[in-house]
């Protein structure tokens, strides 16, 4: 507090700054869903958006195997569609389960969404070696994944 002409007036630091963010940031990283079907709807957004970065990658590695792109543009497609990932994750692992019927879901969810960020980090390393059976490799196992994403989404109610 400081004193002026008799009245004392908080003052905003950067320390009750820091504080009153992380306050927030903390009070963000889980939230309940209200219901079952919120859930749901969560879990399919979450792999119809994952779905989307699974095949955009798969497209730009095959364009790269068959000389139809350079490195730099396979790489920029497969390095956004990875970061991409991170706020997937993020944003689904951050809702719990409204009810532990729901807990097989969640561990579904994310174990796929977690094999396509890794299948999306070995497609970019391949891409940046210009290593070519890596990158098939890679470009298959996105495949597999893309159609896993897309069956799990489709087997929700």
């Amino acid at each position: 507090m400081i004193v002026r002409g008799g009245r004392r007036r908080p003052v905003w630091t950067p320390f009750a700054s820091a504080v009153l963010l992380s306050l927030l940031l903390e009070s963000a990283c889980a939230t309940p869903a209200f219901d079952r079907g919120a859930y749901l709807q969560n879990a399919k957004a979450a792999l119809e958006s994952a779905t989307s970065e699974a095949r955009t990658a798969e497209l730009a590695a095959g364009a790269r195997l068959s000389g139809r792109a350079t490195r730099a543009y396979a790489d920029t497609v497969v390095t956004s569609s990875e970061k991409a990932m991170g706020p997937i994750q993020t944003s689904f692992g951050g809702v719990d389960p409204a009810s532990r019927r729901d807990d097989a879901l969640r561990d579904t969810v994310l174990t796929v969404l977690g094999d396509t960020e890794d299948a999306l980090a070995q497609a970019r390393i391949a891409v940046r070696r210009d290593d070519r059976p890596a990158l098939d490799r890679a470009r298959i196992e996105l495949a597999e994944l893309g159609q896993r994403l897309q069956d799990t989404g489709e087997a929700l109610p």
